[in-house]
């Protein structure tokens, strides 16, 4: 029950997953690793993927996890099912499955889904839509300048040329956005201003309610209070800790750099 969690992303982004599941899930011990040497991740290959992703869950399994997070929509359209293969010793999840159940219950007709190139080529998100509900309209849109702005602190200076130039074609056309990426989040709030009066789907929010769930069912919940959080970056931590401090509290927490073989 003591063993940590391991959530991974490519940069920041995940931390608003580890947001997610701390607030959620206080006793739980999590180790968290930006994968920042090679974010972005979303002009990436999927052999590229999967070897920047398999040298992070041998890590993990190095420190007897119980269970590992993709917190990045890329890695999970991309390479999940290949790690599951790969690494059956230990139970890895993504974030789309439970993004897509969040949306199926906000009982909207149609959706706007951002996310990274890698991630709308995979077209995860709207056949595993489709799969449940044929009648949904999905619109599926690559906003590659995202991450970047976000991983470099230009979203406390606010983005909205950018956001105006990918949103403004949908405005009034979609009755919700899912945010298929976990740096995306942290930019809801100039989002809504941008596409007002909408549903908004976090993918960072959903899976928390998903690492929940597994770990109640597998009986695996930590009810031991004196928990930890470690959080590793394979880039320049004060860079990542800059990035980051506008949305992230770090009272009590440090950043570390790791070399992942």
């Amino acid at each position: 029950m003591e063993r940590a969690i391991g959530v991974f992303d490519s940069g920041v982004g995940g931390l608003t997953v580890l947001n997610s599941i701390r607030s959620l899930l206080p006793n739980e011990n999590i180790i968290y690793i930006g994968d920042n040497y090679h974010c972005p991740y979303g002009d990436k290959t999927p052999e590229q993927l999967f070897e920047y992703a398999s040298g992070i869950v041998e890590y993990f399994i190095e420190q007897n996890v119980k269970l590992i997070v993709l917190a990045c929509n890329t890695t999970s359209s991309t390479v999940l099912e290949s790690l599951q293969v790969a690494y059956p010793q230990i139970t890895i999840i993504g974030v789309i499955d439970a993004t897509v159940e969040d949306f199926i219950s906000r009982k909207v007709d149609n959706t706007l889904v951002i996310a990274t190139s890698a991630t709308i080529k995979s077209k995860k998100y709207p056949d595993t839509i489709k799969q449940i509900d044929s009648s949904i309209k999905t619109y599926s849109l690559a906003t590659p300048k995202l991450v970047p702005l976000v991983e470099s602190g230009m979203y406390k200076e606010g983005i909205y040329e950018v956001l105006h130039e990918y949103l403004d074609n949908y405005l009034g056309k979609v009755q919700s956005i899912i945010l298929g990426c976990t740096h995306y989040p942290i930019l809801k709030e100039q989002i809504k201003r941008v596409l007002p009066n909408i549903e908004y789907v976090s993918s960072s929010e959903a899976i928390s309610k998903n690492v929940k769930a597994f770990l109640a069912d597998k009986n695996l919940l930590n009810i031991n209070s004196d928990n930890y959080i470690k959080i590793y970056t394979t880039g320049e931590t004060e860079e990542f800790r800059y990035s980051s401090s506008g949305f992230f509290d770090y009272t009590g927490l440090k950043v570390e750099h790791i070399v992942i073989k």
